[in-house]
């Protein structure tokens, strides 16, 4: 990717679905699911909201010493006066994620602000506050992606039939635990909070918002498989069972038995064809 220098004012706008260049049956699609997913995380990002709220007061009703407990009153304060605008920017950041799934160089790291192509202005090291935040989300997104990895399989395959490409893996399927996590870093901003709520904020999001995940992508599948996306899409248990290893054995020696892998005949193979929308 090319590396070019970013004038001020010049950032692009974040893409949406009505914006970006996707056949028409699959944009139709793209806004079934994004209905979908935007009325599921707003209702759970409210909630956790609310939750965070209630542990903010805890912690400045318990706290030791009167500057702890004024540090945590102005962050509750700071919350309650911004926290109108993290949905609304949690979920453009969800959709740019959705409307950019036939890009090639879709980038890992999907703002709420538009794509960028790197910049030698923004060049920084990386600092402890940043570490902090990825180790906090990448642990919630793999033990979410372990909890649903079926679900997610299964996705994997749709959105690869919905971009003409290969399957997603989880980094990349824009609806996937990394992905929302990562949507939820680039939204908190609007909060104007410190490390310490912001990571307290990303540990509620993991029991109150996370915690509906597998049902989700189970949903998620449900609504793909109604629009016609590999709609006979299962998943193929292998069944090993014993066979003989040579037919003509002599009845009095035992027989000996190799384990011979073979699909369950009740669920047929599968040919997925990529260029289908």
């Amino acid at each position: 990717m090319p590396v070019s220098f970013d004038l001020p004012g010049t950032h692009s706008p974040p893409p949406t679905l009505a914006s970006a260049n996707l056949p028409r049956r699959v944009r139709r699609v793209m806004e079934h699911l994004l209905s979908l997913v935007s009325d599921e995380m707003a209702r759970h990002l409210s909630q956790m909201l609310n939750e965070l709220e209630q542990q903010l007061f805890r912690l400045a009703d318990h706290a030791r010493n009167p500057g702890q407990q004024a540090q945590h009153m102005e962050t509750l304060r700071t919350l309650r006066l911004n926290r109108a605008d993290l949905v609304p920017r949690y979920l453009i950041g969800l959709e740019s994620a959705l409307a950019v799934i036939r890009d090639p160089k879709t980038p890992t790291r999907i703002g709420v602000t538009g794509t960028h192509t790197p910049s030698f202005r923004n060049l920084a090291l990386v600092d402890d506050e940043s570490m902090d935040e990825d180790s906090v989300l990448r642990d919630i997104a793999l033990r979410h992606e372990s909890r649903a990895s079926l679900a997610l399989h299964l996705l994997g395959q749709r959105f690869g039939v919905l971009a003409g490409q290969p399957a997603f893996d989880a980094e990349r399927l824009p609806v996937g635990p990394q992905m929302l996590g990562r949507v939820l870093r680039d939204a908190c901003n609007s909060l104007q909070i410190g490390l310490e709520a912001r990571l307290l904020l990303f540990r509620t999001f993991d029991r109150v918002v996370m915690g509906h995940y597998t049902q989700m992508a189970e949903t998620m599948n449900a609504l793909l498989e109604r629009d016609g996306i590999l709609p006979s899409l299962a998943y193929v248990p292998i069944r090993v069972r014993p066979v003989l290893q040579n037919p003509k054995h002599d009845p009095a020696k035992p027989v000996r038995r190799e384990p011979r892998v073979e699909r369950d005949r009740e669920h047929p193979a599968l040919v997925l064809d990529v260029n289908v929308l």
